[in-house]
């Protein structure tokens, strides 16, 4: 039975909170005389036991096995996270890690997000996803072309966001080094301060600009850009943790973790998931049947954007079993997505 919007009144309510708390640490159902004994209801077991059936009534909870404890449903989880988890700030020694993380700016912006990924998977022991800026972000800031032997040529691009792009290009005989320093030229003043995702299509457009001896390598280099943007999108997310999955005691059965791995190695409904994030700056999170992904649905997925004020980036979040500590997982990827922000903002990206 789903369960009813609205408030469930506050003994109801602490009963819930039990059972989730309870269950979160321990993983074992709980029945009314352990949460009497624990958490001060300052109510009888027979009370507990009644509000107990009401919550069962209503969806919160079940019953796993017959004569058991409850254990909380997706509902119940979601009741917890929306009334039930007080502001919560990460222990003194987690909060100076991702501060000391933060603290040295990190210029090569993609080798930064892979960090990122593996500090929070860190901290939280769960999977860690980072999804990049958006390509149009990317402003080109210098390209170079660099001979090599076997009429070939290395495309160097510099983008503010710290990416360094390098694409071996193939040019005729007559490319020597000086003609390639030409179409250099003729290419820095052509895309530099244009998006990296317009760059291809800049060059195309001025093909007739440059001489004929630079033409050809102008469509190289042209070619190269396009077809590295292509594969750009299932690159713009950067996992980490995913071992944490196969460790993962609070998952049913062996063929669920198989398939949470599975889901994440599909990257691109997974950065589907993650741009949701953008749509709003505070921490989003999905409980299990939430998740549109069947496979996630045995999973809570935390996610936050990253940015400065109302302009976020990107999005980055955890992956973990439902029964999970909401408020250190929240707490964590707020924590880590505030940081990020303010570091990238000071790089001027």
């Amino acid at each position: 039975m789903a369960a009813p919007e609205g408030s469930l009144g506050e003994r109801r309510a602490s009963i819930l909170r039990a059972i989730v708390t309870h269950y979160v640490t321990s993983g074992e159902p709980v029945g009314s005389k352990t949460l009497v004994e624990r958490y001060r209801l300052g109510v009888s077991p027979a009370t507990v036991r009644n509000e107990m059936g009401a919550l069962e009534e209503a969806g919160y909870i079940f019953q796993p096995h017959t004569s058991a404890g409850r254990v909380p449903t997706d509902a119940g989880y979601r009741y917890f996270v929306d009334t039930g988890i007080p502001p919560f700030k990460l222990p003194a020694n987690e909060a100076r890690k991702v501060q000391r993380f933060f603290g040295e700016p990190r210029y090569e912006l993609e080798d930064a997000l892979r960090q990122t990924a593996a500090l929070l998977s860190g901290i939280t022991d769960h999977a860690a996803v980072v999804f990049a800026p958006a390509l149009e972000r990317s402003v080109v800031r210098h390209v170079e072309l660099v001979p090599l032997a076997g009429h070939r040529a290395m495309v160097v691009l510099v983008t503010n966001t710290g990416r360094v792009e390098n694409h071996i290009i193939g040019v005729s005989e007559s490319a020597d080094e000086v003609q390639l320093q030409r179409a250099a030229e003729m290419l820095n003043r052509l895309i530099v301060d244009e998006p990296l995702e317009k760059a291809a299509e800049k060059i195309a457009a001025s093909l007739e600009r440059f001489p004929a001896e630079q033409r050809q390598v102008a469509v190289s280099v042209c070619a190269s850009l396009q077809g590295d943007l292509n594969q750009h999108e299932a690159q713009r997310m950067f996992l980490d943790g995913a071992s944490n999955i196969v460790h993962e005691e609070k998952f049913a059965d062996l063929e669920t973790v198989r398939q949470v791995i599975g889901a994440l190695e599909h990257r691109r409904l997974l950065l589907e998931t993650l741009a949701d994030a953008l749509s709003t700056s505070q921490v989003s999170v999905r409980i299990g049947s939430e998740n549109s992904l069947e496979e996630m649905r045995s999973c809570s997925v935390i996610t936050a954007s990253y940015g400065i004020e109302d302009q976020p980036l990107g999005s980055l979040g955890v992956v973990g079993p439902t029964r999970m500590d909401y408020r250190r997982t929240i707490a964590a990827v707020h924590e880590v997505a505030s940081n990020l922000g303010r570091m990238l903002s000071s790089l001027g990206i």
